[in-house]
This record gives C-alpha cells, sequence and structure tokens, in this order.
C-alpha cells in the first residue's frame, strides 16, 4: 500500500470509494471469462493499482505498482486509444511486443477513462494467462461504457470534495468575519470612550484656563498648572490614537513582509536598545535562554514589536520588592517550538488572567497605559496562525507564552 502522502494516494482512495467499482471489475471478469482486472492510476511515470480483482494470484493487490514502461498502459497514454489482444501469439501486433513477455500474458483489453474535463486519469483492464475473445464490439463497448461511469463518478466525487472545501472555507470566513465584525464593534465603542476622557479634560481644563486669566489678578501658577495637565491630557490622547493606529495598522498590514529564520538572541538585543533607558531605570535583568533552540521563521517586525511589547510590560509592572528579572526562552515542546516570557514582577490575579488579552484592559492603575499593548500582540499572534496564552501567581510573578 502506498504512503498516504504519496501524491497517487487520493486518487487511488477516490477508486476505492466507489461501491460501483468491485461489481463492475467482477463483471468483466465474469463476461470475458479473463480472471484479473483492474482499475489504475497511469501517470508518465507511474503505473498505481486502485481496485483489483484477481482471480489466479497474479501477485499485483490495491496500492501495488508495475513499472510504467513495461506496461500496454503505457502506450495507451499517449494514444489515447484501447489495446485490444484476444491472443499474443497470433497477433500481428504484439506477438512480439515486451509486455506479454514479461508478465506471461495471452489475452489482454484496457481502455483509457478520462475525466469529463479531458485529463487522463488511467485505465480499466482485465488479462489473462489463456486466449480470450474480447476483440469484438460487444466487449468493447462494455469497457467504455464502465470506463465512462468511472468517470462520472470520480468527476462527481471532486466536485462533491471540493464543494465541502468550499463550504468549510466559508465558514471559516464567515466565523472570522463575524469575530471581525465583534472586534470592530468593540473597537469602535471602547475607542471612543477612551479618546473621550482627555478631551473631556481637555475642554473642562480650557474653560478653567479662560476663567482664569480672565480675572483681574491673574494667577501665573495657577495657569502653569493648569497647562501643564492640559499637556498630560493631551499625552494621553497622543498615546491612545498612536496605539489605536496601531491596532488599525495590524488589522490590514500584519501578514506583509517575508518571513526569515530569527535569531532570537539579536532580536532581544535590538529590543533592548529602544529601550535602554527603562532598563537602567528599572536595574533589570534580561536573560535569553535559547541554547539548543529550535528554528523559528517569522515576520522580525512583528517578533520585535511582540517582544518590545512583553518587556515593556515586565518593566512597567515589576515588583518594588525585589530587582526586576525576564527570562526569554526559545524552546520545542510537543512538536511545536515555543517562546516564554517569564518575570518575577507584580503578577495577575487569577479571576483576571482570561482577560488579559482584551482591548484596553488594564489590571494596575499606579501604571499609565492604554491597555492595548497585550491586545497588540495577540493580534499579531492570532494572524500568524499561533496561540498566546498567559500564566501568572499574584506577587511572584507572569510567564506569557506563545506557541507557533
Amino acid at each position: 500500500m502506498i504512503d498516504k502522502q504519496d501524491e497517487l494516494y487520493k486518487d487511488m482512495m477516490a477508486v476505492r470509494q466507489l461501491p460501483v467499482v468491485p461489481t463492475m471489475l467482477e463483471v468483466i471478469c465474469q463476461i470475458t471469462e479473463m480472471r484479473f482486472a483492474a482499475v489504475a492510476r497511469v501517470t508518465q511515470a507511474r503505473w498505481l493499482a486502485c481496485s483489483v480483482r484477481d482471480e489466479v494470484q497474479f501477485g499485483l493487490e490495491e496500492g501495488g505498482e508495475l513499472k510504467v514502461e513495461t506496461t500496454l498502459c503505457n502506450e495507451i497514454r499517449d494514444s489515447h486509444k484501447p489495446i485490444v489482444i484476444d491472443d499474443v501469439d497470433i497477433d500481428p501486433l504484439y506477438k512480439h511486443h515486451h509486455t506479454p513477455k514479461i508478465y506471461g500474458l495471452k489475452s489482454y483489453i484496457s481502455v483509457p477513462i478520462f475525466l469529463k474535463d479531458g485529463t487522463f486519469f488511467g485505465t480499466l483492464c482485465a488479462i489473462d494467462a489463456r486466449p480470450a475473445k474480447v476483440n469484438n464490439s460487444k466487449i468493447i463497448g462494455m469497457f467504455t461504457m464502465f470506463a465512462d461511469l468511472l468517470a462520472f463518478h470520480l468527476q462527481s466525487l471532486d466536485l462533491l470534495e471540493r464543494s465541502h472545501t468550499a463550504n468549510i472555507e466559508l465558514q471559516n470566513k464567515n466565523k472570522t468575519l463575524s469575530n471581525t465584525n465583534f472586534d470592530l464593534d468593540s473597537f469602535v465603542y471602547i475607542a471612543s470612550h477612551d479618546l473621550k476622557v482627555p478631551i473631556a479634560n481637555i475642554k473642562g481644563l480650557l474653560h478653567a484656563l479662560s476663567e482664569t486669566v480672565a480675572e483681574e489678578d491673574l494667577d501665573r501658577e495657577a495657569v502653569n498648572q493648569i497647562i501643564g495637565m492640559m499637556k498630560d491630557s493631551l499625552k494621553r490622547l497622543t498615546v491612545t490614537v498612536k496605539e489605536l493606529s496601531a491596532v488599525v495598522k495590524i488589522e490590514k498590514n500584519c501578514e506583509e513582509g517575508t518571513t526569515e529564520e530569527i535569531n532570537i538572541a539579536e532580536v532581544v538585543e535590538d529590543v533592548k536598545q529602544d529601550l535602554h533607558h527603562l532598563l537602567l531605570e528599572s536595574g533589570a535583568e534580561i536573560e535569553v535562554n535559547c541554547k539548543n533552540a529550535p528554528k523559528l521563521n517569522f515576520l522580525k517586525k512583528n517578533l520585535k514589536s511582540i517582544l518590545s511589547n512583553l518587556l515593556s510590560n515586565a518593566i512597567k509592572y515589576r515588583s518594588p520588592e525585589r530587582p526586576l528579572k525576564v527570562i526569554v526562552k526559545l524552546y520545542e515542546s510537543g512538536g511545536k517550538v515555543h517562546l516564554s516570557v517569564t518575570d518575577n514582577g507584580l503578577g495577575i490575579p487569577s479571576d483576571r488572567q482570561d482577560k488579559v488579552f482584551t482591548m484596553f484592559k488594564r489590571f494596575h492603575d499606579h501604571v499609565k497605559g492604554s491597555g492595548l499593548g497585550l491586545y497588540i500582540v495577540k493580534r499579531m499572534i492570532d494572524k500568524a496562525g499561533g496561540r498566546i496564552k498567559v500564566r501568572s501567581t499574584l506577587n511572584k510573578g507572569t510567564t506569557i507564552t506563545i506557541t507557533f
């Protein structure tokens, strides 16, 4: 039996799925009195038995192969015409042919099977070691009719399979569209809410500034305080708009670019350069564990963005009780490549961990942020066909694991 990964396996299984084939081969043997019949898949390089009826122990089973150059089916593939032999010994065309000599044949009949789109599939054939009366319109007509019937059923199976595949693809697209619509609704609703807060603050501060400036005795300290608060609100607004733009960009362009083999240590070093001031301020120690690491192919710019988000989060939410240590590890487990980022920071409460990748979710108020970082990371991983999960213990630390 050929391997499931073989390029012809699908064709063989298509023939075997047709319940009419065994009956067809039995009828052929009964009417022709030949004791071996088969449906063969024939290509330029191979001859494969898809279905067999063997009453003489010829030794060829379903999934068995013959060297295509030793078969008459090889000639039928080129000529597109049947070959019919009653008795090799008296046949002027084939009495000296190599195929009957190789296999000990006396009688032979084989007709081509063409799919409805004109593609040559293979042959319907019968052989025997003794002569048989098959070179007549009745037998040839039966073989031709059976070959057409096989082609019809094979084409129907192909259409059903393509219809099933298209239906599954449509369902997946509908599911993706539903999820996208849900995400879009959430995005618009929450984004508008998040933008309203700094805008409302600025509006209120402008009103307060107007009243202060209108006073006869101008309080410069109060003015400077209001201006400082306005700058803070504008900064919040700028950060929110920037991160919302990043979300939109990821949704549109996440898959643009070429994947490449990643050197994880180099990417982490690049991120550390970008986060240089934060690392100095926090005194964080970043350790990279990629000894004997598997190969990882990914979009480098996306992986850098992912690690930047995860490492900056680890710095933001470090514990004041101990020096921050972060371990970035690339490893293989269960046949998959995994990338984990582990810190010894504040941790996340167990009842909130399922919401950590949700848009605008934040669980520590002492640090400024929009709550979009981990959402962005998850979207990039989702679009790459990977998975991301969090495991955290409050006041001990957090591990984010990505499976590629």
